[in-house]
């Protein structure tokens, strides 16, 4: 089949690219560590071009389409949150063009700015178009959404609409202690273990405060109440488990939460929440992601007819 366009997802941490045709069906995949924040020096059409230059040589003109953090302020070209409530045709209408040395035609699609389940306002950029993307698969227009990474978001979508997004530094919490703390220096396995992981989340509606259990992890360790290699789990559902303890606080419980993320993440997700009995339904990231762009594009199509 002949390919169309590049869809490309740019997080803070990966890159990664789909090839798609006509009808917005993957050709062909590819991703790498670049990242936003991990490039240094070098230029985002360099990036691009390394990655993607193949594609690009046998079908030139192909026109590329991004979302995610390279549209934020620490990105190539920050563009303008659209509020909520905010529909499809909202992003489609406000994605911004990227002038470049290598002469693509490129396009940023916005993020999504809102009020979040505590009274603040909050922010999310590429996301919205896995929600949209969720959603869509699945036929529905109402749907409480969480999508586990970095900065896990939880969203409401109404009538189609995203009404509101709450964050949590959850994944980035996991690594900064994994990789830079005291606590981290004394594990020494990854092996995932449900069992520990959903006593760290029980662990985390403790009384005794987040902060202090953190602590407790490496006191464990050293008395021998906890063993190292249990410890990355038990680390992992204690964040998690705080995580969803706030939002349980919130939505309560019979409620189902579309969970979209890589397997490892949402299966942990999942076990957390069906701790509070709620329901979970996964969605692959990248069928998302691509679904999503296929309805914004489709939206586009609509504003110009």
């Amino acid at each position: 089949m002949t390919a169309c366009r590049i869809a490309i997802d740019w997080g803070s941490s990966a890159f990664r690219a789909y090839l798609l045709d006509k009808d917005n069906q993957i050709l062909e995949r590819t991703s790498t560590h670049d990242g936003v924040l991990m490039l240094a020096d070098k230029p985002y059409s360099q990036v691009i071009v390394e990655t993607c230059g193949g594609w690009l040589t046998e079908t030139p003109g192909l026109t590329i389409i991004m979302g995610g953090t390279i549209g934020s302020r620490n990105g190539w070209k920050e563009t303008p949150y659209v509020s909520c409530d905010a529909p499809i045709a909202a992003l489609a209408s406000a994605c911004v063009r990227v002038e470049n040395d290598a002469g693509l035609d490129i396009q940023i699609v916005p993020g999504v700015s809102g009020p979040d389940f505590f009274g603040g306002t909050d922010v999310m950029r590429g996301e919205e178009l896995q929600i949209f993307g969720a959603i869509q698969t699945l036929g529905l227009i109402d749907a409480l959404v969480c999508l586990p990474g970095t900065h896990s978001k939880w969203c409401v979508v109404e009538q189609g609409r995203i009404t509101s997004v709450t964050s949590f530094m959850t994944g980035e919490m996991f690594a900064l202690i994994r990789r830079q703390s005291m606590i981290g220096s004394l594990i020494n396995d990854d092996e995932f273990d449900q069992g520990s992981f959903l006593s760290g989340a029980a662990e985390s509606a403790s009384s005794a405060g987040l902060l202090h259990k953190l602590f407790s992890i490496r006191a464990d360790i050293l008395l021998g109440n906890l063993a190292c290699r249990s410890a990355e789990s038990y680390l992992s559902g204690m964040l998690v488990g705080s995580e969803v303890e706030a939002v349980a606080s919130v939505i309560g419980t019979g409620t189902e939460v579309l969970l979209v993320g890589n397997a490892g993440l949402t299966n942990r997700y999942s076990a957390a929440l069906n701790e509070h009995n709620l329901k979970t339904v996964p969605v692959p990231p990248d069928q998302a992601f691509v679904k999503g762009i296929s309805v914004l594009l489709e939206a586009q199509n609509s504003q110009l007819n």
